[in-house]
């Protein structure tokens, strides 16, 4: 395989990293090595690094796999002198924001938006007579089952009765904005009734959509995995 080594250490790791590198690969600039190599020398020069390796360290090791592309194998020392892809970024910055104050501000509208719309769509399982008892300290010592399902699994599947059908987003912000006193007669079932529904309450659902469905459900707690997956094959 041919692979190429990026250092970007620092002081007196630097000088550590070259010794070791300049004796397997052929130094194509100053911080940069190419080789042809097979697995057990490569992992020969990544054991040889870690061995030298300090806090100043960082070498990231690239293979060609072809012409126009290249895949990070791995990285010895501070990973966060690469991104992801083993890139090396050539800008900073200290403060805590995007790239670009239109990007800040719709994010922010965003994050805004769905909070708001996941709120409104989360009160709304608490809507039935089994909740409201639940409130009620003398109903409450009648009832052990007062809420067989949470109201947050039923607020969830009243936000998927409502927006289920749209294929974008538009379609379903349009509609709440025109929203009808009879929008949720539709009846889900989730599967825990005897059967397995593949009606996802989330994954159907537009982007937006989406996220809004999850601040819904999620607005207690993570939702339990449903014990009947674990007999699937």
């Amino acid at each position: 395989m041919l692979v190429t080594f990026i250092s970007e250490c620092e002081k007196n790791s630097l000088k550590k990293t070259r010794r070791v590198l300049d004796a397997f690969a052929n130094r194509i600039g100053n911080n940069t090595w190419q080789t042809p190599i097979t697995q057990e020398g490569l992992e020969a020069v990544k054991k040889l690094l870690k061995q030298t390796a300090s806090k100043n360290t960082a070498v990231s090791c690239h293979q060609l796999k072809s012409r126009v592309r290249t895949e990070l194998l791995w990285v010895v020392g501070k990973r966060n002198k690469f991104n992801n892809e083993g890139v090396v970024a050539v800008n900073y910055t200290e403060q805590d924001k995007f790239i670009g104050e239109d990007s800040n501000m719709l994010t922010a509208e965003i994050i805004a938006s769905s909070s708001t719309i996941a709120g409104l769509f989360h009160d709304f399982g608490k809507a039935n007579i089994l909740f409201q008892n639940k409130l009620n300290p003398k109903k409450k010592k009648d009832q052990k089952n007062y809420e067989p399902y949470r109201h947050e699994w039923v607020s969830l599947r009243l936000f998927q009765a409502f927006a289920g059908e749209c294929k974008t987003d538009s379609e379903w912000l349009n509609k709440l904005s025109q929203i009808k006193s009879n929008t949720f007669s539709r009846c889900f079932k989730d599967g825990v009734d005897g059967g397995i529904s593949d009606n996802h309450p989330i994954n159907n659902l537009p982007p937006f959509a989406q996220l809004v469905a999850w601040l819904v459900v999620t607005h207690h707690r993570l939702p339990l995995y449903p014990k009947w997956k674990e007999n699937l094959p």
